[in-house]
């Protein structure tokens, strides 16, 4: 529900002409990353204190691979190495992709990855210096988990500016047709807004209280 996301499968969409049967597939993809990280966490929280690096300390990828290395040896490590590529890339790709369908979009310039360079160029040109910045930023000294929390910080916050669109198409039958929401529905997903309410509110107070969690 990130905004780069929403952004990101919405627009892919409507390149790709997804259906309802799509969703079989697209659905392990999306939730992939989220179970991967739950992964990560659970096995990191015991390897990592019988190697001497406390969890609470972990703020580099190597220490991240530490407790695969340790169960699976080196050659975990090395699926576990094209894993970090696969996603890192993926990700970068998502980002940036991103960037040119918000601007593209917001504009009203020609966007799509599907498109030629020469009829969608400033899309192309937005996706392209986007990966540039993000290079730059990695290679200055700026620490990149502080990047990281600060950007997941402002996620957070706007998620009701993202979810709330997404609720009021829910609710149109023009454009969901028979798969409008019920009234079940309504009520878990105004729960879930109201929480994201009070998620997005609570934030940025709490980033400051606790000086981004240090």
């Amino acid at each position: 529900m990130t905004p780069y996301e929403v952004f990101f499968f919405s627009s892919g969409a409507v390149e790709e002409k997804w259906t309802a049967k799509t969703l079989s597939s697209t659905a392990p993809t999306c939730t992939s990353g989220s179970r991967s990280a739950v992964c990560c966490r659970s096995g990191s929280w015991p390897a990592l204190p019988s190697s001497s690096i406390p969890s609470a300390w972990v703020d580099t990828l190597s220490q991240v691979a530490l407790p695969t290395s340790l169960a699976l040896g080196k050659v975990g490590l090395a699926f576990l190495i094209v894993g970090f590529v696969a996603c890192t890339f993926g990700a970068a790709l998502e980002t940036a992709l991103s960037c040119g369908y918000t601007m593209s979009q917001y504009f009203g310039w020609q966007w799509g990855k599907l498109v030629r360079p020469r009829e969608a160029a400033r899309f192309h040109l937005v996706v392209l210096v986007s990966v540039f910045v993000a290079i730059v930023i990695g290679v200055t000294a700026i620490d990149p988990i502080k990047v990281t929390e600060y950007s997941i910080v402002l996620s957070a916050a706007a998620l009701p500016l993202t979810y709330f669109p997404i609720l009021v198409v829910a609710n149109d039958r023009s454009y969901m047709g028979e798969d409008v929401n019920g009234p079940v529905k309504n009520t878990i997903a105004t729960f879930y807004m109201v929480l994201l309410v009070v998620v997005a509110l609570a934030t940025i107070p709490l980033m400051i209280a606790t000086k981004a969690g240090s």
